[in-house]
Parts: C-alpha cells; structure tokens; sequence
C-alpha cells in the first residue's frame, strides 16, 4: 500500500461575529462549517465548497484575500463544481477524494494569520490563562503547605468569566467548561492517568446531578481541600477514622519507626458491617471425605483455638460446660456440651451424655457423642457439685481431667459483659459476651519503591479472613493492608504484626519462609523448613530414588523452640538427624533471627503453617527448570524442532477449552511469569506426546511433562465434593510419579548441559504437599498470585510518596480508603450510585474448568448432565449449534494412561443443548487418527474425568 504523505492543512474558516471591539473568533478544523454570505451551516468542509461553488459563485474572489483586519478574515474557494445536485450526499462513496485534493492545494497568501491568530486568542482569553495558572500554582503549593484558602477561587476569575460566558468566547474550545478541563489537563506538566481522569470525570457528573436535585432553599457546597485530605483529624467530622499505628521496630542500625494497620482494626470494621461479619467467622465443619471450604482442613477441625464454645439456640446462648435438656420424654438423661460443629450443613453440639442415676448421683461417658442442636430444650441452671458427678466408661471413676474442666474450668473466651451496659435488674455474671471465631490468614512478600524492582526494597504485609468463600477471599476489597516497611534499615516487623489469633497460615515465597522461621538460605545443607533432609548439588551427591521420596526426621515445633532458646542458637538438639548423637542448632541450619517471637502465638507452628506454595514451588520452579532445559538443553541447537514445536502451540490458540491463550516465545521461558507457564503447563505435555515422540533423548523430558501436568490438574482445583481420601492418594502418587521422571531423566541423559533436579529444594517440597492439603485442603487456596497481584497496588501508592515517610504515608491512604469502604457497603449504599468501588479486581489466571454463567460457547467441549436429572454421571459434549453432540470415551489403554490423555469417538447421539447443564469446560482441541484427544493435563481435568466419568479407574 503506498503511504500517504500529505500533510493536513488547516485552514481558518469564518465564525460568528465578534460581540465586543478587538475580540477575534476563530476556528481550527471545527466540526461545524458556516458559509460566509448564507450562514448555512455544513458539516463537512467538501459540501461547504460545493454549496459555495453552486448558490455564491458571482460573489466568490477567483483568489484568497487578506483583509485589512483579522477578524474579518475569511477563505475564499473556487468553484469547479457545476451542479451539486448531481452527488448523492448520503453516499459513503463520493469523490471527495479530488476536493480534499484540492484543498490540500489551497494556501493562504499571508501564512502568518494562523500565528496570529494562536497569538491573540491564547494570550486574550483571561479564562484561560487564570484557570491554568490556578491548576499550576496549586501544584506548587504541595511543596510546601495547602490551607483551606488555596483551594478557593479567585473572584476576579469569576468576573472574567461572567463577562464572556457565551458561545463564541471559547474558541477554539467548544465550550467555557471544555476549556477548563483542558486548561487542568495540559496546563502544565503534572501528569494524570486515563484511570484517573475518568473518575474525576464521573465525579464531575454526579456532583452536577447532585446539584440540579438540590432544592433551592438547601445550600450546595463543595468540601474543602483540607476536609477531604486530612478529614480524619478533624473532631466534628463524623465519618469513621482507621487508625494507623506507629511502633518502634528493633533494627541492626537501631531502632526504627513505622506504621502498622492493626489486624484487630480490620477485624473491629468488619465486624461492624452487618453483611461481612455474617462471612467471615464460621465454625469446623465436620463432614467426611470432601474438601470444599478450609473449615474443613485438619487444623481447622482440631486446633483448640479455632473451636466454636458457644452458640445461640432459640435465643438461648449455650455454652461450653453446660448442661443442657434435650427434647425427650426421658428427663434422666442430659448432654454436657463441649464444642459446636457443622457436618452436612447441619449444626451440631459434640460433648458427653450425662445420666442420672441418682437424685444427686450422675454419671458422664467417656464417649463423645454428637447432636443436632435442633434437639436442645434449655439449659439446667442448677449449681454443679464435684462430689456428685462421676466419669463412667466400663465402670465409675471419678471424673476424668476433660470432664473436670467442662464442668468447673473457665473457657478463656468466656467473658462477662461489663455492668455500663447492663440493664440494673440483669445478673452481671449469667451474661457474658458472644464469641465469633475470626480466622486469618497472613501475607508477605518483598517488593519496591521504583520501576526497576532491584533499590528500594519494602516488605509488605497483608491480610485474609479464612472463612470468607474461595471466590470473595481472593477479591481485592477482602484483602487488607497490614504495613509495608522499609527493609534498608534492617527492620523486621514480624512481632508486632502478628498479634491477632488464630492465624489459619502464613503464605508468601520460599525465601521468606526460610525467614520465618529463622533458618539459613537455600544453599545450607539441610535447606527443607520440614525435615532434616540434606540436599547438595555437588556432582558426587549421589543418592537412590528413595532417598528422595521417602519421610525424613521431622523438623518439629519443639525444636523450633530449643533453637529459639539461646542467641547464638547453640542449644544442642537430640538425634535431630538420627545420628544417636545431639547437633547444636545453628550446625543444621537455624540461625539467630527476631521471628522467633512468631512461636509465642500458640496458632503459629513452623513446621506446619508455612505451606507448601504452588506458584513458587510447581510453577516457577519444577515447570520453569523443565522448559528451560526443553529449550535450551535437549532443544538447543534443533531449530527446526523449536519451529514445529511453536507452529503446534500457536495452532492451539484456536482452542475454545481454554480461557486463556499461550502466546509467547519460548526462547524467552527465562523470563515468564507464574501466568504463562500456567497455560503453557495445560498444553505442552499433550502436543509433544502426540507430536514429537520417538526421539530417545526427548523422550525422557516428555515424560517429565507428562507427570507435571498431570500433577498440575489435579493440585489446580478449588474444591473436592467427594472421595477425598482417593483424591490424597493419587495426588501423592502423582507426586512420586515426577520425582522417579526427574530421577530416570538425571540418569539417563548424556547431555552435558543437563542439571540434576532431584536434588532441588522445591522438588523435595513437593513431597510434603500432601499433608497440607490433609490439613488446609486444596492447595490452590493458598496459593500467593493474589496477593503478588496486590503488591502492584502498594508499588502504585510507594511511586507517589516523596519516600520520607513510606509507612505512614501507605498506611494512612490504604487506611481511610478501609473506612471508606466500610461505610459505602455497611448498608444499601452500595447501589446508590456513588460509584465508590473497585475498579480493577485481581486476575484469576487459574483455568480450572468452573462454570461460569456465560460459559457456554459454540464448537466448545465439556461435561454436560440433563437438567431434568441433575445427578445424573456427566457426559462429555461438544456444543454445535443449537445442539450438544455427544462422544464416547473408548477403553482406556496403559499407554493412554501413562501419556496422560484419554480418546473419545463421535457418535450419533445428540441433544438440544437447551436441555443441558454445563458442569466443566474440557479440552478436546487435537483430533488424530479418527479420535478426539481428551486432554487431561488441563487443570482440573484429571480428577474430573476418573471421577465422574472413567470409573474403571
């Protein structure tokens, strides 16, 4: 295509007459185009001269002239045009191609006129000039203080604005409010973002409506600068005030001062609001054999700290301790109630039945007992005497320790309402406070105050409610701001952020971990923060594959404790690495560091609550190791190879099972994202094994891409909802699967270039997944994308300190935008149209095949059920149409089953897609040899198909 050269020319086109001496009008390109002698009004120039040629040809000069005065400056065209009732105006297809042409030909005589125009009309509009000096001296005055006062304005703008407050004293601006926008801008050189100004624009709007709504007798006025900057220190101001707190933090330059957003705070806010604190406290959940909420995880389930003592029954709060009757006919017979759990979405009060076996004789099990809480009467007030209870399994003792403390301990959350709110006839002792478990889970990662992420480094802080659902928790309005502090000055803030219990877990990278727990770095010889296990990259490491799969000596919380113990960390530690001999700690790798005040929460275990983290330990780490060494090991010098390989995964773009599409080199795999390796993960395994098998040396890395992706699918998943043990087992086996992959690969390659992975601290982690999930459930409830994602928002907030102050500065933003929020959703105020909410939500990068309301697509693959038989056993279905066609899945050969894919066949069978449910998206996009490929390396797949669809399995 031959590129356009032509320079756009702009021409002066004549206006409406000025009103007052000296004032000239002008106009620059305007969207409107007024003829001279009719002042008819034309909206594109070319049908401007074709009405000028026609209708004004004996009044037209055969030249341009310049007239003695500027303002009456007109341009004069030539007529060429003999009819203009000959073009079809409304035509998309005209010539005036020839007219523009023509016009490009057309030059003022006197090329100085526009200069003087620009000249006059900038330096004459006093609008203009008063606004952007405003916007401009505003600016300036941050250096140094902002009163009330500055944000006033002048009167005599309002004077100037009074007297040419029409039409024709803007230009070239359409309008007077047109040219204040501009004027704050491009006035100067403060920068905006589009974000930005949209939002100012959309406040604009709606305090315009506002005040067209207002009645007259009301009065409208704007807030000043220092009400909306510094509100909270303002006594009469009414809106809620979040605090930041500023602590004294120990350093090794001294002490250091920061600011902290308290958890408790955040808790007191959220409580406060009638919608979230519904959400996030909850009660252990007891039902067997599914994972689908965390309240069902281990810890959750056992942990004395996240017991439920209380609940309120028909408006009767039923403690931990009492003795309540139960809705029977037999009276001999009561319950002493322990604890209270859901199991089956039922609640249910677990403890002891109590029997009467005399009239002041009674007897408690030894067995616990579960009720639903339906089947409680009331509480028996009577006073409880030791002499009169007994214990009783297969015969009666006296009462054992447990029985003993439910009847005359006192439940530390147990506490009696103070008598200033009390009414004067109420018992100040038989009232006591409600009790709302709130658990937390805790965040953080290193990040930094410039572009370039290597100087400045803050370590930030953030926090979850655990009980919220997986969707909400990992919305940014449920994520709170903690603190992030500067690390230069060599100041950790770990024992006094975490002040808040039960903490469910602590989640960030492996480094940090390391840091938590007070141990060495990765390149010690006993790295793992779970076991004593040695790990060294030294060629003659050499070791069996069972030393890598196999349980090595725990790295318990009481040695975390004995480390703690001593400063140097020389306290001497028992057969710690099963030597039959005692190691001081700091030979195995603890060391001297502050987080040892995290072990005075008794919530917090080492060992246990800093969990095994996909992003960082699968993603960026065994899958980063294994396409590097694909590319630039086993794939270095075959380019023709890498070119097929490319051609496949940009042909697997077209794919409709995927949400998300790969598109990057990989020659570039050094640099990818947690995202892209992601999507890379889901079809890397199923195009080399379908494509590229044969070849000896590649075939040892395909199978390590096929028991990572098989890993892959089955740890990406939300929720299981039923047989969770066999779930545990495949994902261990799977596990193990990789290791001896990685194993056979180390022992069977002959490339030099090769690296040994079995000897990698984030492979060796992958063997301790399974008791996290035990305890925590699925691990992509924790893992950190989500808050790696928020981190940009905290950049965002460092970029515009003047780095004096970071802490404060964060804190005290992220601070009143809690109160805020908290206010605008406490009622209904949230669709009120205020438009206060967040507008951009964290990306979900996780493609695990959930159901989204608009999911179905045409030429789509899925698992689909009858909507008039729900539970019926799913059937995958390919959407045509108006239609779901089904295939079916042929038997499952062993090596379908070690490449990880299974194969399905068309068949004849349809329905109309109007009568299906959409249960999972699957993906079915490579077609080979008559079959459709299922491609089980997408997450969430595996576990899907053998569960619900291939039960030989």
């Amino acid at each position: 295509m031959q590129k356009n050269t032509r320079q756009e020319t702009y021409k002066i086109v004549k206006t409406c007459p000025p009103k007052r001496q000296g004032e000239l009008n002008f106009s620059i390109n305007s969207g409107v185009f007024t003829c001279s002698e009719c002042k008819k009004e034309f909206e594109k120039p070319w049908l401007l001269k074709r009405h000028s040629k026609v209708h004004h040809i004996s009044n037209q000069m055969a030249t341009n002239t310049v007239l003695d005065k500027p303002e009456q400056a007109e341009l004069i065209v030539e007529n060429t045009i003999p009819d203009a009732n000959a073009f079809d105006y409304l035509s998309d297809e005209d010539d005036s191609s020839s007219i523009r042409d023509e016009e490009d030909n057309i030059v003022d005589e006197e090329n100085d006129i526009v200069d003087n125009f620009f000249d006059i009309e900038m330096n004459s509009n006093p609008v203009f000039n008063a606004f952007s000096d405003m916007f401009s001296s505003a600016a300036a005055a941050d250096e140094v203080s902002m009163t009330d006062n500055d944000s006033e304005i002048p009167e005599e703008v309002f004077g100037t604005i009074g007297a040419i407050n029409d039409p024709t004293s803007c230009y070239p601006f359409c309008n007077l409010q047109t040219m204040i926008l501009f004027a704050f801008i491009d006035g100067d050189n403060d920068m905006i973002s589009q974000l930005m100004l949209k939002k100012i624009l959309l406040a604009m709007n709606l305090i315009i409506k506002i005040q067209q709504e207002t009645p007259i007798e009301r009065t409208f006025k704007l807030s000043r600068f220092d009400a909306l900057l510094n509100y909270q220190a303002r006594k009469k101001f009414k809106m809620p005030v979040f605090s930041s707190q500023r602590i004294s933090v120990p350093g090794s330059n001294g002490n250091a001062f920061a600011h902290i957003n308290l958890p408790s705070d955040h808790l007191r806010f959220l409580m406060a609001n009638p919608k979230k604190s519904k959400l996030i406290s909850s009660m252990p959940n007891h039902t067997p054999n599914q994972s689908i909420c965390l309240e069902q995880g281990k810890k959750w389930r056992t942990h004395h700290l996240f017991q439920q003592s209380m609940h309120t029954v028909n408006g009767i709060d039923i403690w931990f301790g009492n003795i309540v009757y139960l809705k029977t006919n037999n009276c001999s017979i009561c319950f002493l109630v322990e604890l209270f759990h859901m199991a089956n979405k039922n609640i249910f009060a677990r403890g002891y039945l109590v029997r009467a076996i005399l009239i002041v004789c009674y007897d408690v099990e030894v067995a616990v007992a579960d009720l639903r809480v339906e089947q409680i009467s009331h509480v028996d007030t009577t006073p409880v005497e030791r002499d009169h209870y007994y214990s009783i399994s297969s015969s009666l003792t006296r009462l054992s320790p447990a029985h003993d403390f439910l009847l005359f301990g006192v439940h530390p959350m147990k506490k009696s309402m103070p008598l200033s709110v009390l009414p004067s006839n109420v018992d100040r002792d038989a009232v006591f406070y409600k009790v709302r478990i709130v658990s937390i889970i805790l965040f953080t990662d290193d990040t930094s105050g410039n572009h370039s992420k290597q100087y400045n480094p803050f370590e930030s802080w953030l926090m979850r409610c655990t009980a919220l659902p997986f969707k909400d928790r990992n919305s940014i309005a449920n994520i709170q701001f903690l603190s992030t502090i500067p690390k230069k000055d060599g100041a950790n803030d770990k024992k006094y952020v975490l002040v808040v219990a039960p903490i469910l877990w602590i989640e960030t990278d492996m480094s940090c971990h390391l840091e938590l727990c007070g141990l060495l770095g990765l390149a010690t010889t006993f790295p793992c923060r779970r076991c004593y296990i040695e790990l060294r990259c030294a060629k003659d490491f050499v070791k069996d594959l069972s030393y890598f799969c196999e349980c090595h000596e725990r790295q318990t919380r009481e040695h975390y404790v004995l480390a703690n113990s001593s400063p140097g960390r020389d306290t001497e530690i028992s057969n710690a690495l099963k030597i039959g001999m005692n190691m001081p700690a700091n030979k195995i790798s603890f060391r001297d560091h502050s987080t040892g005040h995290l072990l005075e929460l008794q919530s917090f275990d080492p060992e246990k609550n800093t969990l095994v983290e996909i992003l960082h330990t699968i993603l960026l780490g065994v899958a980063k190791y294994m396409v590097i060494d694909l590319v630039k090991v086993v794939l270095k010098n075959d380019i023709a190879t890498i070119a097929r390989l490319l051609e496949f995964l940009t042909d697997y773009t077209r794919s409709t099972g995927l949400s998300r599409k790969f598109t990057r080199n990989l020659r570039h795999s050094g640099s990818f994202l947690g995202r892209d390796f992601k999507v890379l993960l889901q079809i890397l395994s199923v195009i080399l094994i379908t494509e590229f098998s044969g070849n000896h040396e590649l075939d040892l890395v395909i199978s390590c891409f096929v028991e990572l992706g098989q890993l892959c699918s089955l740890v990406v998943v939300r929720q299981v909802t039923s047989d969770f043990d066999n779930y545990i087992i495949r994902v261990d086996n799977a596990v193990k699967h990789l290791i001896r992959a990685l194993f056979d690969y180390n022992k069977g390659t002959k490339n030099e270039l090769h690296k040994a992975y079995c000897t990698k601290l984030k492979v060796h982690y992958l063997t301790h997944l399974k008791e996290d999930i035990i305890r925590f459930g699925p691990a992509l409830n924790y893992e950190t994308e989500k808050g790696e994602q928020f981190n940009k928002h905290i950049c965002e907030h460092l970029f515009y300190t003047n780095c004096q102050n970071t802490s404060r500065n964060v804190c005290l933003k992220l601070a009143k935008q809690v109160a805020l929020q908290h206010f605008n959703s406490s009622g209904n105020r949230e669709k009120s149209g205020t438009g206060i909410e967040s507008s951009r939500e964290l990306k979900d990068n996780n493609d695990t095949g959930d159901i989204e309301d608009d999911a179905v697509q045409n030429n789509s693959f899925g698992a689909f059920v009858f909507k008039d038989d729900p539970i019926s056993h799913p059937r995958i279905g390919l959407v045509s149409g108006s239609v779901v066609k089904f295939p079916s899945i042929v038997p499952h050969t062993d090596n379908d089953r070690n490449n990880n894919y299974a194969k399905a066949v068309m068949t004849g069978e349809h329905s109309d897609v109007a009568n299906m449910n959409l249960v999972c998206k699957l993906d079915l996009h490579i077609f080979r040899n008559l079959f459709y490929i299922v491609n089980l390396s997408k997450f969430g797949s595996y576990w899907f198909i053998f569960n619900n669809i291939l039960f030989d399995e």
